[in-house]
């Protein structure tokens, strides 16, 4: 994940993602002893699409406190130390082609096909090799989602045709829940080798 983070009316970034930002975004490195690079506030919307579109995810590190909060907390403070007076920083939002929601105000045009983020589970039928199948679908650039669930033949014909509809760009699921014909149906139809670890769930972009 490459990370913007917010630093006064600019995102910054940093090391590794500064190089990223170089390379991908076209920024310059800034002077300093380590890798540093960023970019006005208001361009926010504008470079993460860029990244997102060429398959990474952005995260959004925003300022929690002001100075004059951060000033005020260190007074509290018997002794602050120098990690203390620091303004505290959090991820605010993770922005994958499954969860963008284009903004007009940060100059992102949206898209005309739908980008879905695809959560499921699976669960064992009442007969062998048959499959119960939960499944929601979100496309957050318009706030609409699709929930249902399913009993599928050995096949998993249900799913397939499923998936042929409305081919997700990034793909939700338990750890270690789908069954392994569910996991290759996937990696068949989506191309996607299914990694990206995140607990307790499994995160795939697809793009």
């Amino acid at each position: 994940m490459t990370s913007f983070i917010k630093v006064g009316k600019f995102y910054e970034l940093y090391h590794m993602d500064a190089v990223i930002g170089v390379q991908e975004l076209g920024l310059a490195f800034m002077r300093g002893d380590f890798a540093h690079s960023g970019f006005p506030e208001i361009a926010f919307g504008r470079y993460s699409e860029s990244l997102v579109q060429k398959g990474y995810k952005v995260g959004r590190v925003e300022q929690t406190e002001t100075p004059q909060m951060m000033d005020a907390r260190c007074k509290q403070m018997a002794t602050p130390t120098r990690h203390d007076k620091v303004v505290r920083r959090e991820i605010c939002s993770i922005v994958t082609k499954g969860t963008r929601t284009p903004s007009f105000s940060e100059g992102v045009e949206s898209e005309s096909d739908s980008a879905f983020l695809l959560a499921i589970k699976e669960k064992a039928g009442d007969t062998a090799n048959e499959s119960i199948y939960g499944v929601c679908f979100i496309d957050t650039s318009i706030g609409q989602f699709h929930l249902g669930q399913f009993d599928d033949d050995r096949q998993s014909s249900r799913l397939r045709t499923l998936l042929a509809h409305y081919p997700p760009a990034h793909l939700l699921y338990e750890r270690h829940n789908l069954s392994p014909r569910t996991m290759q149906i996937l990696k068949r139809m989506l191309g996607c080798c299914l990694q990206d670890a995140l607990s307790p769930s499994e995160s795939c972009d697809l793009s």
